[in-house]
């Protein structure tokens, strides 16, 4: 992983776009990357983020354990790419109409250890650890570096709610106190299997 950090390095001169990103981490074999030194704990049985850069791109570790999935959410501010280190990583692709309030669901994909996910500005997906009893740790590589969580929409699709962040929440969460939501809404939109 020290390796991908100084190259990422290197990118502090140029125009970061995500074939510039792209061609950068291709230049690595992700399955063969050493991170587990940058696991200050080694406890796999709790969702954590360890930050490893900051500039030119936010780059940090994930840990997932077992059966973790993060709410579905839109990246409205910030795009990039997700290595798999360790483990299956699991992620489903939504789109929203919110002229029809439907949020129709693209058929899961899953990505082994080495492989490299593109995550798109406004994409609306979830991910998440399949496993039952395997963890999962992902390296995340975003850009801009400075972004927060102001107005990214996160939709609770068992219940059919939808709320948009404000700029204290600190994460993707339904676990907020309320007032890290600038809006919630109930019976917010139906849900479309397109699969």
């Amino acid at each position: 992983m020290k390796r991908v950090i100084e190259k990422l390095k290197k990118l502090e001169s140029k125009i970061i776009e995500p074939n510039i990103l792209k061609t950068t981490l291709d230049s690595f074999d992700f399955s063969n990357v050493d991170y587990m030194q940058y696991l200050d704990e080694k406890n796999f049985d709790k969702y954590h983020r360890i930050p490893l850069m900051d500039s030119p791109l936010k780059v940090f570790l994930t840990v997932w354990p077992a059966e973790h999935l993060v709410s579905t959410h839109q990246h409205n501010n910030f795009w990039g790419y997700v290595a798999v280190l360790k483990g299956l990583l699991t992620e489903t692709f939504f789109v929203f109409d919110p002229d029809d309030s439907q949020l129709s669901c693209h058929p899961p994909k899953s990505y082994c250890k080495g492989e490299v996910v593109f995550e798109p500005l406004s994409v609306i997906h979830h991910i998440q650890n399949p496993s039952p009893s395997k963890p999962l740790v992902t390296a995340h590589f975003y850009y801009p570096t400075v972004y927060d969580y102001n107005g990214v929409m996160i939709f609770d699709i068992k219940n059919r709610r939808l709320a948009e962040l404000n700029e204290k929440a600190p994460g993707v969460s339904w676990n907020h106190p309320a007032e890290y939501y600038s809006r919630i809404e109930e019976n917010a939109f139906s849900v479309v299997n397109l699969w």
